[in-house]
């Protein structure tokens, strides 16, 4: 079947729809008879209609536009229309209720293909051309790599992300999203696309842009696509791809169990053959990471779901399966140069294999699950932070001598982290274009804000005049310059590695250069992504990737990410947010000062004697990581906080039990995050004392941070604030925390309580209980 035939079956199905109205205003018609007729329609210049029929058009460059332009999505106005997640086929761009009204990935395949076909070009045209594979999304205008205009963006880095729900396509947000279809509290998988592209090597310029470059990059050459390839007739005149001469492979790898011995201190038991799953996991092994999925000429790669995060794992030792676990060591401090470190943090077994300049195994490994062999020979787990199997309790001060003395059997868990390679061969051309150059590809952590990019939030932190976090921060994987994982073998070739050390730019983000300019002006991001500007690139160890390391030199890597990953989600949360657009920041769950970015008292969890919960004002609930956020509490007229425990919380038995989940964090956007910072920024050094305070240095915490719709309404209410806002309540405390006993809990004496009633234009302020005072709030004050 010829191209046109599949895009004139798309615009028949599509016309009905409400797309045929739609896009009649700016002198299209899908509606053609035959798909001669309709190619003749698509090839039409379009206009620029004004008013309500532009909606979800105003980032779309009109500028030498037509209805489908030859090798150019961007400049296809068909293609916008169907491929943007602001354009909806209803009266007033209003969004369809079925998703049947919205193109599937496969037709809008077909699209793209037709689009390169209407090229004309040849294989002589590209005499230099790599063939290579891209991670690939069109984008708004506003995260289009020149930001001018809606444009297609390109990496040869692709971000897929592990969950324990099947994936989910969102057809009128035009990409995968991350609530299950039923509504359940479980993640969704994210896949990555990747495509195979005839590609050029250029230093960036007017034609050819790097999205959100960094110093050096003007020397710095990069790939960047220039054709789309795909199976039949029609890609390049004169040749013809069939679906046999057109294969996607790819090859993934989960090592980190077996770097926790051979490179993280901790001896392995020597029953255990560690190159053997499930301390290597790869593709080809029983236990597969990934699931391939053809769209069209595209690939899916698919992280394979499971009930949870994480999970126990056996190896088959002398013909029975045993449970695979480790004696934990003793606590030890550690000299390395001129400094030292003890291998616990907090009660995480702490690697210590490498620093700034990469690490070898996983940083932190969990020891919390105690391995019991019971009657029979059976294995028994024993969650140590809890009662025990007997139903006692450990004291804070046994508890905490027993993690650091070690001795006991541990169990290893397994996460379905990993990173790898995305291939393609073509063959059947008159010309070989040789091997393919493959994409990198993380499969990694779930994005528990996917509504809200590191690019976003690193945008607004360079517009301050002082520090936000402490520690980490929102640069995003897009703008590192580091080789990837050497040690990656290309699929079935276990000697011929994936990627050179000399590539320092597979996780760029790339495209063709503008044509023209449209923006939209500001809107909430409803789009999902899977490229690196999505990711975070700070590697301390790291949330999506971490920073590698052997004798030559560093390189991103995912086997320097904690084991299992819940572990370092934990500290990486509790400590000020490292990565503020995926890791949500629990610091005042644990009673950790700096916050850098507020989460709802709603987003962290209403713990049962939660004064809101017993005045039943609110449900108790746990949040986001299955623990429950802090609340004040009165006792003999002293005020105390009640907060987690940081040294007894464990995310690996919430993800055990499911408790970790996305609730209301999903629909959390960059600029309600950014509104949160703002708010927290003015108060710390404009309000609370003392004066001149920033947040990273603030030593007091947030016992309560509520959003307020109406300050009229409330709750709480405020007759003299108008709109919405916030509400805070600092403390200071003194310092002095005791454990609960018998509870996973922890309380401390506060010393002073701090209200902030935030408004957009102003803050009422009280002390204790004392009167309140009403402080302005400038505009573009941060």
């Amino acid at each position: 079947m010829a191209l046109i035939d599949g895009v004139k079956s798309l615009c028949d199905r599509l016309a009905g729809h409400g797309w045929a109205d739609r896009l009649s205003p700016f002198g299209l018609d899908i509606t053609a008879a035959t798909p001669a007729a309709l190619a003749t329609q698509l090839a039409r210049a379009v206009q620029r209609p004004a008013g309500a029929e532009l909606r979800g058009f105003e980032d779309f460059s009109f500028r030498t536009a037509a209805g489908i332009k030859p090798a150019s999505p961007g400049k296809s106005l068909l293609y916008h229309a169907l491929a943007s997640p602001y354009v909806h086929p209803g009266p007033g761009n209003a969004p369809a209720a079925s998703p049947d009204a919205y193109p599937t990935l496969e037709e809008l395949d077909t699209l793209e293909n037709y689009i390169y076909s209407l090229a004309r070009r040849r294989l002589a045209d590209f005499p230099g051309a790599t063939l290579a594979v891209f991670a690939y999304q069109y984008r708004p205008g506003e995260r289009s790599p020149h930001g001018l205009h809606a444009d297609m963006a390109y990496s040869r880095t692709g971000v897929a992300r592990v969950g324990t729900r099947p994936l989910r396509y969102d057809a009128a947000r035009r990409s995968f999203w991350v609530e299950p279809e039923d509504g359940g509290d479980g993640l969704a998988v994210l896949p990555a696309r990747y495509g195979a592209f005839l590609c050029v090597s250029s230093r960036p310029g007017a034609q050819r842009v790097v999205l959100d470059p960094v110093q050096g990059d003007n020397l710095r050459n990069f790939l960047f696509p220039v054709h789309k390839l795909f199976p039949g007739d029609e890609c390049l005149v004169g040749e013809t791809l069939t679906a046999a001469e057109f294969v996607f492979d790819e090859y993934h790898r989960n090592e980190k169990l077996r770097r926790v011995h051979t490179n993280g201190r901790i001896p392995a038991l020597p029953q255990f053959d560690l190159d053997r799953a499930p301390f290597v996991r790869q593709t080809g092994d029983d236990d597969a990471l990934v699931g391939r999925q053809r769209v069209g000429a595209s690939l899916l790669i698919v992280p394979l779901h499971h009930s949870t995060l994480v999970r126990t794992v056996t190896q088959t030792v002398a013909g029975r399966d045993e449970l695979v676990r480790f004696r934990v060591p003793r606590k030890q401090r550690i000299s390395f140069g001129q400094a030292s470190r003890e291998t616990r943090f907090w009660t995480s077994f702490d690697a210590i294999s490498g620093g700034p300049e990469g690490r070898r195994a996983p940083e932190y490994v969990n020891i919390r699950h105690r391995v019991r062999q019971g009657a029979g020979g059976t294995f028994e787990l024993e969650d140590l932070n809890g009662p025990l199997a007997n139903g006692r309790f450990l004291t804070e001060a046994e508890f905490l001598a027993l993690v650091d003395r070690g001795g006991y059997e541990a169990a290893h868990f397994m996460d379905d982290t990993c990173d790898g390679c995305v291939t393609v061969r073509v063959s059947g051309l008159s010309r070989s274009l040789g091997t393919a150059l493959p994409a990198y590809s993380l499969v990694t952590a779930p994005d528990f804000f996917p509504l809200a990019d590191q690019f976003e939030i690193a945008a607004w932190v360079e517009t301050l005049p002082d520090p936000h976090f402490r520690q980490g921060g929102p640069k995003p994987l897009s703008r590192g310059r580091d080789s990837v994982n050497p040690t990656l073998q290309r699929p079935s070739q276990p000697d011929t590695p994936a990627f050179r050390r000399s590539d320092r730019t597979m996780t760029a983000v790339v495209g063709a250069g503008a044509v023209g300019s449209a923006q939209a002006g500001e809107r909430e991001t409803v789009l999902v992504t899977f490229l690196p500007d999505g990711a975070s690139g700070v590697f301390a160890p790291g949330w999506d990737v971490a920073l590698g390391n052997d004798d030559v030199g560093s390189f991103t890597a995912a086997f320097g990410l904690g084991s299992p990953f819940p572990e370092d989600a934990k500290l990486c949360a509790a400590l000020n947010s490292f990565w503020p657009a995926v890791a949500p920041d629990a610091s005042r769950t644990f009673n950790e000062a700096p916050m850098g970015k507020p989460l709802l008292d709603s987003e962290l969890g209403y713990h049962p004697q939660h004064p809101r919960v017993l005045a039943g004002e609110v449900t108790s609930a746990p949040g986001w990581d299955g623990e429950h956020g802090p609340f004040l509490v009165q006792e003999g007229g002293q005020w105390f906080m009640n907060f987690a425990n940081r040294f007894r919380s464990d995310y690996v038995s919430n993800a055990l039990q499911g408790r970790l989940r996305l609730g209301p964090l999903a629909r959390v956007t960059a600029s309600e995050l950014i509104a949160r910072m703002e708010a927290l920024r003015f108060c710390i050094q404009r309000v609370v004392p003392p004066a001149g305070d920033t947040v990273p240095t603030s030593t007091l915490v947030l016992a309560t941070v509520e959003k307020v719709a109406d300050w009229d309404v409330g709750p709480p209410k405020d007759t003299a604030l108008n709109g919405p806002g916030y509400h805070f309540v600092f403390v200071e405390t003194s310092g002095q925390e005791e454990a609960l006993p018998n509870t996973p809990r922890r309380r401390v004496q506060v010393l002073r309580r701090f209200t902030c009633h935030v408004s957009l234009t102003a803050v009422r302020f009280q002390v204790d209980d004392g009167p309140f005072t009403l402080i302005a709030r400038p505009a573009g004050v941060v």
